[in-house]
């Protein structure tokens, strides 16, 4: 018997699973162009999000610049709004400033600044063009400033801050009895706001303590940089210190500080004097603002003394200030001095400046752009203030600081104690700047 095969359908088989086969292929290849073209979709809305948040963030720089105008300089901080219109600035309505500034032609912001009791508020809103929708993606951020000093904490330094020995920091409020007496500091009103800072960013231990150093307060440095703290070294609250811990207490140290350190004040506009030749000197500025100026370096030896008295006296110390032995620098209780240091190192040894008001505003040392190195030793209270941004700081000895300091670069050396009195924060004659009070997005 003959058996016949039926290719007809096997052959129709083969065409059903082929005809399948090629169904599912070009189903999963669809799904993955889909994908391809959604992932592409995101990726590219993703840029122009991110796009937006940079052109808004720049167009908060220009209006942090325009509101820090006039930040450490002669003029009212508060005279900004004045230059708005010379700087391409239009004022829709009362206290409100507004601008638009195009970066390139797909991407621009809006800035507007509410300026009510002297604390404006910055809001600005970047649009960046999605080509795929045929509009502009936006977004927008905030924020609110205060006018202050450039003193936020018992140390500021551009670079890195390195403390050696046993020295502590730690804060009061000369304005306030709560936590001081008499204006003067009192261990028994200590706060913990003794805060060092470095806004240097990327660096290892760019803020770094060791030996038994005490800091009732905060560490703080730029974006990604660290903090070392070794030995029995301590910072955080007082609870956290007087406890004897060591290390940083969780939550007391930060690495987002960004803030600028703008050059010191300029010389003020004058007629100078000669300053008298190092000796014993009686400065006497008569009721009123005397101007001193030493073109050389100004040598103090054996047991010279200058004594500032019955006003205030500017000196420029054009090649810096060198203090040995037992010289001192003395502020009559109803006087102020205001020291401009220059070129050269500045040494302040022996008894120093001896503040007799006790309020460190009476007592204030700008650097110079050329002024790059300053050293302080000895054993005597120093009552002040030191705004040197271009100088490496050295702090020597057992002495007692009250006041800030803002500088480069610190090493501080010894077991002084460092009281910041947080009433520097702020405004300061000639030293004031509007500081970010807080930032967020908003919507646009």
């Amino acid at each position: 018997m003959k058996i016949t095969r039926a290719k007809s359908s096997t052959a129709g088989s083969i065409l059903l699973v082929s005809l399948m086969l090629t169904l599912i292929l070009g189903i999963l290849l669809g799904s993955y162009l889909y994908l391809t073209q959604s992932e592409v979709l995101t990726v590219s809305r993703s840029q122009t999000w991110n796009s937006a948040m940079i052109a808004a963030e720049a167009g908060m720089e220009e209006g942090l610049s325009l509101i820090n105008l006039y930040a450490n300089s002669g003029t009212p901080l508060s005279s900004w709004p004045g230059a708005a219109g010379a700087n391409g600035w239009s004022s829709p309505q009362n206290n409100v400033y507004y601008l638009q500034r195009n970066i390139s032609s797909n991407l621009y912001y809006r800035i507007y600044i509410t300026n009510l009791n002297n604390t404006p508020v910055i809001k600005s809103a970047g649009f960046a063009y999605f080509p795929r929708t045929g509009g502009y993606v936006s977004r927008a951020i905030m924020t609110g400033n205060q006018s202050g000093s450039f003193f936020l904490g018992a140390v500021l330094a551009k670079r890195k801050v390195d403390i050696n020995g046993s020295a502590v920091f730690d804060s009061f409020n000369s304005a306030d009895p709560n936590y001081s007496t008499a204006g003067q500091w009192d261990i028994n009103k200590r706060k913990a706001g003794g805060n060092i800072g470095s806004i240097q960013s990327n660096v290892v231990a760019t803020v770094a303590g060791s030996g038994n150093a005490k800091v009732y307060g905060m560490l703080a440095t730029g974006p990604n940089s660290t903090i070392s703290v070794q030995g029995n070294a301590s910072a955080g609250s007082i609870a956290w210190v007087d406890g004897k811990n060591k290390g940083v207490q969780s939550g007391w140290s930060r690495n987002d500080l960004n803030v600028s350190i703008p050059d010191a004040p300029p010389l003020p506009t004058a007629s100078y004097l000669s300053l008298p030749s190092p000796g014993n000197r009686v400065l006497n500025a008569f009721g009123g603002t005397i101007y001193y100026k030493a073109t050389t370096a100004y040598q103090m030896n054996s047991k010279n003394y200058l004594l500032i008295t019955n006003g205030t006296v500017v000196i420029d110390a054009q090649q810096g200030i060198s203090m040995n032995a037992q010289t001192t620098i003395q502020i009559a209780s109803n006087s102020k001095l205001i020291l401009y240091l220059g070129t050269q190192n500045t040494q302040l040894n022996g008894q120093g400046l001896l503040n007799g008001s006790g309020n460190a505003t009476n007592c204030i040392i700008y650097g110079k752009n050329n002024c790059n190195q300053i050293e302080m030793n000895g054993g005597s209270t120093f009552i002040g203030y030191l705004y040197a941004p271009y100088a490496d700081i050295t702090l020597n000895g057992n002495s007692d600081i009250i006041g800030a300091m803002v500088g480069d670069t610190f090493q501080i050396n010894g077991n002084m104690d460092f009281h910041y009195d947080e009433n520097l924060g702020g405004p300061q004659d000639g030293s004031s700047i509007y500081r970010t009070v807080y930032w967020h997005e908003v919507a646009p």
